[in-house]
């Protein structure tokens, strides 16, 4: 895969851009991460004390309440499908969407529609009028900050917040391998600017329900090692779970990267089944693993991250556990063979 070329200048094309429309229509991906959430709060907050017109739209019917101390978080539209037509003083923009389809649908990017794309996804796709995407960035609410910053925005206490926010998720604490020295000087000013790390951190990481552990209970006892010294793992977690214990998919944040913290393991990846029928991937990996998170996602349709991706999982549920497992080995002895 290419990693996509960043140019600094997109920083101030991104503020101009901004700055130039009256009225914002902001849209991020569905099933919604802290990044997720965080930017689209910091520039919804910033939008508003610009005295912009601004609304944020995402195809998720319920938001984690793990987000909800985020200023703006109450502002959320529901909307699984748009109408994305020009008008002179609307600009819409997508923000952590590697392309137009993973969040609210109707964005056809062949209309030259006004569209701004902010992103850190390596295989974004540059579907917007106007790119702002670094493949080597931790986070969108890193590549905010960047372009609040090369403007002289204000960037106030609320708008630190959730920047931090996506920055700290993203990055597992500041523990993955795209923290960067860069990151890490960011998170230095945006605590300088009020996001206190202590306070910061009780919220984020401190407030899974009864009902979520009860969940993550269910997956780790089917949790499944395979592979050359266990190096792969799998899981799932079924519709029928979510309404037994109580809980929504939004309880699942975080899963995946706990079972991460499995001694020996290189490569997760939980198999979910949504009350729609509907069936996703989400798939971590690290260094030392034959292949990473995004080169198996890609494999089946998805995306994301070398480390944090997702797909969706077109298998019948009694036999997703079994395929998935087939899969993987699949791709081991490929990477094998490669070499």
């Amino acid at each position: 895969m290419t990693q996509t070329k960043f140019n600094p200048e997109d920083l101030l094309s991104a503020s101009k851009t901004l700055k130039a429309y009256g009225t914002w229509k902001i849209f991020t991906h569905a099933k919604a991460d802290g990044d997720a959430w965080g930017s689209s709060t910091a520039l919804y907050t910033a939008g508003k004390n610009l005295g912009k017109n601004v609304c944020w739209l995402n195809p998720d019917e319920k938001l984690s309440d793990r987000y909800k101390y985020l200023s703006g978080f109450d502002a959320h539209i529901t909307c699984e499908k748009f109408d994305f037509v020009n008008e002179n003083d609307v600009l819409y923009i997508f923000l952590d969407c590697s392309n137009e389809e993973r969040g609210t649908l109707g964005f056809d990017a062949s209309k030259n529609i006004n569209a701004l794309n902010i992103d850190h996804h390596e295989d974004n796709s540059l579907f917007g009028r106007v790119n702002c995407v670094d493949g080597k960035a931790s986070s969108t609410c890193e590549m905010l900050y960047r372009i609040f910053e090369a403007d002289g925005w204000e960037i106030t206490q609320p708008i630190a917040e959730s920047l931090y926010t996506g920055i700290f998720t993203d990055t597992g604490g500041f523990s993955f391998s795209n923290t960067s020295p860069l990151t890490h000087n960011i998170a230095a000013e945006l605590i300088k600017l009020g996001a206190e790390p202590a306070h910061m951190s009780d919220l984020i990481s401190q407030n899974k329900t009864p009902a979520d552990f009860l969940l993550w209970s269910r997956a780790m006892s089917r949790v499944k090692m395979f592979g050359p010294e266990n190096i792969f793992a799998i899981s799932i977690l079924f519709a029928s779970d979510f309404q037994e214990v109580g809980a929504d998919m939004t309880g699942t944040e975080g899963l995946s990267s706990m079972f991460m913290t499995i001694m020996g393991v290189k490569l997760i990846s939980t198999i979910l089944e949504f009350p729609t029928g509907n069936v996703r991937l989400s798939i971590r990996s690290r260094e030392g693993s034959p292949f990473g998170a995004g080169e198996f996602a890609r494999t089946l349709g998805g995306g994301g991250h070398e480390r944090a991706a997702g797909a969706k999982f077109n298998v019948p549920i009694n036999d997703a556990m079994n395929e998935l497992e087939k899969l993987i080995m699949q791709k081991y002895h490929e990477c094998l063979n490669s070499h």
